[in-house]
């Protein structure tokens, strides 16, 4: 198994085929010694980008120094960004010559980092994150899918998400953040700590959460309820069922294994199910769980990755 600088300048300039990705992928995955070698090109690559050749030639240390401590905190955040799937990291400079990363993680993986504040986040399938590489005078990222963050107390600086319509802020607490840019769902589920939620600045378009309850966006508005942490155990590679009907489960089969299923079968499209499937166990394993209780057949169609019940 090969990789040269070549294969990943092809793969940090965005050029690289789905094969080369699948190659470097199980290249990083087989060895700790290719990892911290993916990480030292990544510095290199991001380094031969930032710094601006008329810097150099005119021998301006001071802002060259400055560029490259950024990019030791962005190598940092780089060594925790490579998980399961094709999940790359996007650089590109705002008007500040701000590193900015967009982070996404495609269907039927999930993965985490640590932010270069001390923040952990765990990311869902289907989810793009945009931050800046170092944070300076705040703390913001934008989410467009699902996100559970576990964040460093810095009560200087809020943490910021923005997620849709809604932004959260936050000092230091624990929450999940469901809001993906092609659906109208909308939900944040605190787990501690204390949240405000909101549109806009105006007092009337502001939400608080306490632990333990969630804002979902039901008929234009945020309803308050308990929060079900169950729900929430997708970071563990867990999906866990209560009272869902068949078709919703199907639903939730098709973000985490990364496939499409079409119902045939109208008799078993509402039938409820509770219960809990291991990711890792497959989506065979799961639909002959579920055949011990719904009457149904399956067939899979592997170059299109389409699965019928009948």
């Amino acid at each position: 198994m090969k990789v040269d600088r070549s294969i990943l300048t092809r793969y940090f300039t965005g050029e690289s085929s789905e094969e080369e990705k699948e190659l470097i992928r199980c290249w990083i995955e087989n060895d700790a010694s290719n990892r911290k070698f993916f990480i030292r090109e990544r510095i290199r690559f991001d380094a031969s980008v930032l710094i601006d050749e008329k810097d150099v030639l005119s021998k301006r240390p001071d802002k060259v120094k400055r560029i490259l401590l950024n990019l030791l905190k962005v190598a940092a955040v780089a060594a925790i960004i490579i998980g399961s799937g094709y999940i790359y990291s996007v650089y590109r400079i705002n008007r500040q010559n701000q590193p900015l990363q967009l982070i996404y993680v495609p269907p039927g993986s999930r993965t985490s980092l640590t932010l270069i504040e001390g923040s952990t986040v765990w990311l869902n399938s289907k989810t793009k994150m945009k931050y800046p590489g170092v944070f300076t005078n705040d703390r913001v990222v934008e989410l467009d899918g699902e996100g559970f963050f576990d964040i460093a107390k810095d009560p200087e600086k809020p943490f910021i998400i923005k997620a849709g319509e809604y932004n959260l802020e936050v000092l230091g607490t624990s929450f999940n953040v469901e809001s993906y840019r092609n659906s109208a769902n909308f939900e944040t589920a605190l787990f501690t700590g204390r949240a405000k939620l909101f549109k806009n600045q105006q007092a009337g378009d502001t939400i608080y959460l306490n632990a333990g309850e969630t804002a979902t966006l039901i008929g234009g508005r945020l309803v308050i309820s308990p929060t079900d942490y169950n729900r929430y155990r997708w970071k563990d590679g867990i999906i866990m069922i209560e009272n869902k009907s068949f078709e919703e489960i199907m639903l939730l089969f098709e973000k985490y294994f990364d496939l499409q299923i079409i119902i045939r079968n109208d008799a078993v499209k509402k039938l409820g199910y509770w219960g809990k499937f291991r990711m890792v166990d497959g989506i065979d394993h799961a639909l002959r769980v579920l055949q011990n209780d719904f009457r149904f057949t399956y067939t899979r169609e592997e170059n299109s990755n389409v699965i019928y019940i009948d």
